[in-house]
């Protein structure tokens, strides 16, 4: 089996919520840029917190 078809079987059996984190890493990867962009790997993790009822609410008179 190739690494590529391995890797397909692993992301293939992935929850969904882990989905985000690997998109957000593969792209992370595979950038041509020298200089990392960490913010691209943190989104999946903050947006936990951006997604909530209790931050909506907080945010809602700006």
């Amino acid at each position: 089996m190739s690494k590529q078809q391995m890797i397909e079987n692993l992301i293939s059996t992935a929850p969904d919520n882990k989905l985000d984190i690997i998109l957000a890493f593969i792209t992370f990867i595979l950038r041509d840029n020298k200089e990392p962009d960490s913010a691209l790997l943190s989104e999946p993790s903050l947006s936990k917190d951006w997604m909530r009822e209790e931050e909506d609410a907080a945010w809602q008179d700006l």
